[in-house]
Parts: structure tokens; C-alpha cells; sequence
């Protein structure tokens, strides 16, 4: 059965502003690698809570608040959170917040311009990331049978012009994910889910992805 992913408002400016300045504004890894500035990856965690199917209605992951993890290891080609920080800040959760628990991750997919995006289908997951999302899910958070993996996607737009709202992804992955454009960048929003069956964590892409602020006129977004 598809698992429905739910984005609350709340949690959508915090995907897209982390992917703009890893894209962008990382001026400390430049000075470090003596790199340009930015196009590398940022990594967050989301915190929710999840509610099992019943009746015929899908299992569901709620996204209500998401963390940037600032210690990640965020380079062009890859991005590498820290388990014991994680582990952290879900026990902090745990103790001052138990209305919400860790239900997923989220990290960027940086790409220079929008032909590349195209080309290898840039707003996909790629084999690490599937297999790394079960192993966050055994190590951390086992006792939950799903977790909502998203992965952001951002590109520049090669001329400056008029914002497009959200769009459905076409074809297979429509229910899965979104497209928008706003003056000066492109970003794609994917939804994944990790599950544990019989013991074993695996990933899947049947998923129904809700960002509730794209369906309500989201607009304006520079």
C-alpha cells in the first residue's frame, strides 16, 4: 500500500532556505577547500509523528518540524551526518518534546543547471541514499515500522524570470513529488519511505507526497 508523506507548512521553508545556502552561501568549507562557494549537499532530520493504516486509509508519516544537522560532513558529491548527533537530538526530543519523534531525513541533491538535472533525473535517489536511509532507520528509530526519506533538489536558472508554482513530477512519480521555480532557482522535492518487514529495512517509492503549503497558494518565493 502507498504510505502518504504530510509536509506541514512549517517544515517546507526550513527544506528549501537549507538548500539555498549549502547551494550557495557555504563560505567556510570555501575557505577550507578552496573551493567556490557552495553547491554542496546539506543533510536535516524531520520530526512528526506516524499513524498506522486502518479502515482504507494508507499509513501516513506527518512532518510537522525539521532540523538542519550542521556537524554533516557536506561536500559537493555527498553528504555525511553524524549517527551520534542524531542520536542526540532525538533523546532531547524525547525528554522536552514526546509528542513528536524522529520520522525521517531530508538532504539536497545540488546540481549547476537544469540540462544536468534533466540528464541523470537529478531529484531521484541514488544507490546510497537507498541504501543508507534503512541502515538510519535500524540504528535509530527501529521501533517505527515507516520513515519519510525527502530529498530537495536545487539548480540555478540560466535567466531570471517569473516564478512557477508547484507541479506535480509526471508520469510514475506524480504522486511522489514536485517541481517549482522561482525567480533564479529551480528545486524538486521527492518523497521516499523507509519500512521494516519481518525483521528486515528496506526502502520504497510508492509514496503520496503532501506539502501542504504547495497545495494552499504557495506563492511568492524568491
Amino acid at each position: 500500500m502507498t504510505t502518504h508523506i504530510i509536509v506541514d507548512d512549517a517544515v517546507t521553508p526550513q527544506l528549501l532556505t537549507s538548500a539555498i545556502e549549502a547551494y550557495e552561501f557555504d563560505r567556510e568549507r570555501s575557505s577550507r577547500k578552496k573551493d567556490a562557494p557552495g553547491q554542496i549537499e546539506t543533510f536535516g532530520l524531520l520530526w512528526g509523528y506516524c499513524v498506522p493504516a486502518f479502515d482504507e486509509r494508507p499509513a501516513r508519516v506527518v512532518c510537522t518540524t525539521a532540523t538542519v544537522e550542521v556537524s554533516a560532513d557536506r561536500r559537493q558529491g555527498s553528504v555525511a551526518p553524524i549517527f551520534e548527533s542524531i542520536a542526540a537530538k532525538r533523546d532531547i526530543f524525547r525528554r522536552y518534546w514526546p509528542q513528536l519523534d524522529l520520522v525521517g531525513t531530508f538532504h539536497s541533491h545540488p546540481y549547476a543547471d537544469l540540462e544536468k538535472v534533466r540528464e541523470v533525473k537529478g531529484w531521484q535517489a541514488s544507490e546510497t541514499d537507498e541504501g543508507f536511509w534503512p541502515n538510519v532507520h535500524q540504528e535509530l528509530m527501529p521501533e517505527l515500522p515507516l520513515m519519510a526519506h525527502l530529498i530537495v533538489t536545487i539548480c540555478t536558472r540560466k535567466r531570471t524570470t517569473a516564478f512557477e508554482g508547484p507541479q506535480r513530477l509526471s508520469g510514475r512519480e506524480e504522486a511522489s513529488g514536485y517541481h517549482l521555480a522561482s525567480a533564479r532557482r529551480h528545486f524538486w522535492l521527492k518523497g521516499y519511505v523507509s519500512f521494516k518487514d519481518e525483521g528486515q529495512f528496506s526502502v520504497s517509492e510508492k509514496v503520496a507526497l503532501d506539502v501542504t503549503s504547495f497545495g494552499s497558494g504557495f506563492k511568492n518565493f524568491v
